[in-house]
């Protein structure tokens, strides 16, 4: 005698949706904000084409990591979301009387076209690598740095009481055990780490939650500040996100570190990684009821 969406089991579900959508509806704006400013200096009637091309092969090159994190992140979540939409349906979502079945079908395919998402986690890490063997990017003496503040006591210093202080806090970490990972790898495997692929994907799949965490803290912050309507709902959206984010994180670090070690390396690295990543978990059921409220009363996303 009521509706599916009063219950707990669907406004996780339709939370979640709102959350992986929220995540990557921010990471793409960002990523062509970030593209559009590199290209904001072409002076279109004076410049050739052949400088203007230059011009704009340089910064679709600059941001090729960013664009194979949005290719593996936004064509996941697309198939979540259909998948969950379809459970939701029920039986009606898998006959063709509703549309539910026919975005399911269709969506399966964006995992494999434009470069399966295999390749392009193999891309994500392997372009900042190459970026980093060419001197391009200081990621091994960033990492070395890195090893030498984890082996070194410190007392850390509690996050402040503003906006999403703490979930920024813990976006700087994902940062640090990206770098820890990356780095072991390249230490590891030296130039043989693209034969390790297992471990490459691991690498990457804590980088997409990483530019993602990141992401959504700065547009729930920039929402907060200028007042929106919705910046209550991006602040839960961005919250739950980085809950979540941070135990596949920790469960994508594990398993890279265990790849790469044994022994008491393989425990002396854990424990390096319990200080990097220090998240308190927060209550995300309430977040997501927030969130689903939210989507039926305006009978569709929020943002």
């Amino acid at each position: 005698g009521q509706p599916i969406a009063n219950f707990g089991a669907i406004k996780h579900k339709l939370g979640e949706m709102t959350t992986r959508l929220f995540a990557v509806e921010s990471m793409v704006f960002r990523t062509a904000g970030l593209i559009d400013a590199a290209l904001s200096h072409v002076n279109y009637e004076s410049q050739n084409e052949a400088a203007k091309g230059a011009v704009f092969l340089g910064a679709l090159e600059e941001f090729a990591v960013e664009s194979s994190i949005l290719k593996v992140a936004g064509s996941e979540t697309l198939h979540f979301i259909f998948d969950e939409n379809v459970q939701i349906h029920g039986g009606n979502g898998f006959v063709k009387d509703y549309p539910a079945e026919r975005h399911y079908r269709d969506s399966r395919v964006n995992r494999i076209f434009e470069g399966t998402n295999e390749i392009n986690r193999l891309l994500i890490t392997g372009m900042l690598i190459k970026r980093a063997t060419k001197g391009q990017l200081p990621l091994i003496e960033a990492a070395k740095k890195l090893q030498d503040e984890v082996m070194t006591p410190s007392v850390s210093t509690p996050p402040g009481d503003g906006v999403l202080e703490v979930q920024g806090a813990s976006a700087v970490m994902f940062k640090k055990v990206a770098l820890a990972v990356i780095g072991l790898a390249l230490q590891t495997y030296g130039g043989k780490l693209s034969d390790q692929q297992e471990v490459l994907s691991f690498a990457s799949d804590i980088l997409i939650d990483t530019y993602a965490a990141d992401t959504t803290v700065t547009r729930a912050r920039a929402a907060a500040d200028a007042g929106t309507t919705t910046a209550a709902l991006q602040i839960d959206a961005a919250t739950c996100y980085v809950n979540d984010a941070a135990m596949r994180i920790d469960s994508a670090a594990r398993s890279a570190l265990a790849a790469m070690t044994d022994g008491d390396t393989l425990r002396m690295h854990l424990a390096a990684l319990k200080r990097l990543l220090k998240v308190t978990p927060v209550n995300t059921v309430v977040l997501r009821r927030r969130l689903a409220d939210a989507v039926v009363e305006r009978a569709g996303y929020i943002f």
